[in-house]
């Protein structure tokens, strides 16, 4: 899992280099989430909540994110994550058997 951390936020930091300067001088974010069948709860994230890591925390319900991860659909747009507004792109983990099994999540902070 940590492997495919390093390369989502190496993947986010090349294509916000090479999409426009001021991306790139933003602060970029990202998060693997695992699904229980209910809840996206961050397993690995750069985020922060009050000054400590987000671990263990959970998407939202009423989020746009969560109704579109939940029919197995990714999500662009934006969000907002602990108060802070997001261009975010959030798309669904799915195992060999079709079971939903994640999320991965990668943000540039507005």
């Amino acid at each position: 899992m940590r492997r495919l951390f390093l390369i989502l936020c190496l993947l986010l930091l090349v294509t916000a280099l090479g999409s426009s300067a001021s991306l790139a001088q933003s602060k970029l974010d990202a998060s693997i989430l695992s699904y229980d069948g209910k809840d996206f709860v961050r397993t690995e994230t750069t985020l922060m909540n009050e000054g400590q890591s987000a671990v263990g925390t959970k998407l939202g319900h009423d989020t746009p994110a969560y109704k579109a991860l939940v029919e197995k659909h990714s999500y662009i747009g934006p969000a907002t994550v602990f108060g802070h507004s997001y261009q975010a792109d959030y798309a669904p983990l799915v195992g060999a058997d079709g079971k939903l099994t994640g999320a991965l999540f990668v943000g540039v902070q507005k």
